[in-house]
């Protein structure tokens, strides 16, 4: 009796952790702020610090991948009316981090600012910031929230 109680537990806790596994990846990232004069300069011994930002608290939207033709553009890099799925939405901690268990797909990542929701980023085919996940593992991405830098 003591060995099937055994026997049990053991299947019991493994299925949990295959379960658990298989809901491992998604997306990880930073978010960074910069503004102002980000134009390189000989002698300029800050603008590597500069041009990385600073850690930026922001709530992220997550939707199902959408091309710019299924946004609204508000102006610049600012959007509104997005015709897709929202699949997530997470706040960044103090230190612009987060991480979002997500099945494998493709998805749009925008940030909220007062003007709209800020993306900076297209693929060839026109996504407004593509990321995707893959089975098993978290994509790493920065988002560099520029909009009141200049180059």
């Amino acid at each position: 009796m003591k060995k099937l109680v055994l026997l049990m537990s053991i299947l019991l806790f493994s299925g949990c952790m295959l379960q658990r596994q298989s809901g491992a990846q998604g997306i990880a990232g930073t978010v960074r702020w910069v503004e102002g004069n980000l134009m390189p300069a000989i002698g300029d011994s800050t603008y590597i610090e500069r041009s990385k930002g600073a850690p930026i608290q922001r709530e992220i939207y997550i939707y199902k991948a959408i091309k710019i033709h299924d946004a609204e553009p508000k102006q610049g890099v600012f959007f509104q009316g997005i015709r897709s799925e929202l699949i997530k939405k997470v706040t960044t901690d103090k230190d612009g981090k987060f991480k979002v268990i997500l099945p494998p797909g493709k998805y749009s990542v925008f940030v909220m600012e007062n003007e709209g929701l800020f993306a900076n980023k297209y693929d060839g085919e026109n996504y407004i910031n593509p990321v995707t996940v893959n089975s098993g593992s978290f994509t790493e991405v920065e988002i560099l929230i520029n909009y009141k830098a200049y180059y």
